[in-house]
């Protein structure tokens, strides 16, 4: 495999994408099904580049852009079962029409992809099990040539099963190309990238800036920096006037946390009625007592503290 694996579909766009919602029964087992694979089966991490940089260094690693309005989550395969996609944060899933192999569906098989249901795009971006075989330890070269040859021999078009939705692989890009991503996806201010190891099974999900651009001038691409002086994450307000206060706090301190609506183990975090923008999760038994907590309510009360490292708070406990 290429340094810089890339690979795309030739389908043409339908006029309307046509997908069913699953019924509770069958999105509780794909859940169930997906939760079953390892300890934890989280897709992506919160990371700023300081911290990938040093990451970075270990082994290769590419760069994936988002789908533009578009969510994370699995592609699953189970015998006598529909093929389901369901977000990585186990909120919603939906029927996806798709011939593949039969092979493919006898001993399950599992990818991870990325879904614009408004746009009607699929893409696939790694797998996880192939025919009962797991490769979660497997190096991402392999994983990736798994990905180019169920996209290649198994999977076979059918506009008329899918209803609309186009079924693509994911176009992965060597480091070297960050520069590149100003104007690619439409904007010359990207926010987010996932960054994908060759050793490392989850991504990391780092937080782009693009430096101020200077009177009159064009805006700059966003860049890798070896110092940060502010949080990476940057509170995006929706006609929310609400200014959030980034001068980080010492010290362990109790804030209210209300779940984020796209980023899984991520917050929205309020320290004395003053918005201080997010707050990520590191730890998984954590992660899981929270996301119970918030699953009513959608907020819970949370002890933080500001982790220099990932120039964000991290949760610590729940109160």
């Amino acid at each position: 495999m290429a340094s810089d694996p890339s690979l795309r579909s030739s389908t043409q766009r339908g006029n309307e994408c046509k997908l069913r919602r699953t019924d509770p029964a069958l999105h509780d087992t794909t859940k169930r099904f997906v939760e079953s694979l390892c300890p934890d089966v989280r897709i992506s991490q919160y990371a700023d580049l300081n911290y990938a940089a040093k990451r970075m260094d270990r082994d290769p690693w590419y760069w994936l852009l988002p789908v533009p309005g578009g969510r994370v989550g699995y592609l699953v395969f189970q015998p006598n079962q529909p093929a389901i996609w369901i977000d990585e944060q186990f909120k919603m899933s939906w029927r996806i029409g798709i011939r593949v192999s039969s092979s493919v569906y006898e001993k399950t098989s599992i990818f991870i992809a990325s879904l614009n249901k408004f746009d009607g795009l699929l893409r696939l971006e790694d797998a996880w099990v192939i025919s009962g075989k797991s490769l979660i330890l497997a190096p991402f070269t392999k994983r990736w040539g798994v990905v180019c040859d169920f996209f290649g021999e198994s999977y076979k078009v059918d506009e008329k099963l899918q209803q609309g939705l186009r079924i693509e692989t994911a176009e992965f890009k060597s480091l070297a190309s960050v520069n590149s991503f100003s104007g690619s996806s439409g904007s010359s201010d990207i926010p987010t990238v996932f960054a994908q190891g060759e050793r490392a099974p989850r991504r990391l999900r780092v937080q782009m800036i693009s430096p101020a651009p200077a009177t009159n001038a064009p805006k700059a691409a966003p860049t890798m920096h070896n110092t940060v002086s502010k949080p990476m994450f940057v509170e995006e307000d929706e006609g929310n006037d609400e200014t959030v206060d980034q001068q980080p706090l010492k010290g362990q301190t109790i804030a209210r946390a209300v779940a984020h609506e796209d980023h899984p183990d991520t917050y929205n975090l309020w320290i004395n009625g003053v918005k201080k923008g997010y707050a990520a999760v590191q730890n998984l038994d954590l992660s899981r007592k929270l996301r119970v907590a918030v699953k009513e309510s959608n907020e819970t009360f949370v002890v933080v503290e500001w982790n220099d490292e990932f120039k964000m708070y991290e949760i610590l406990s729940q109160r």
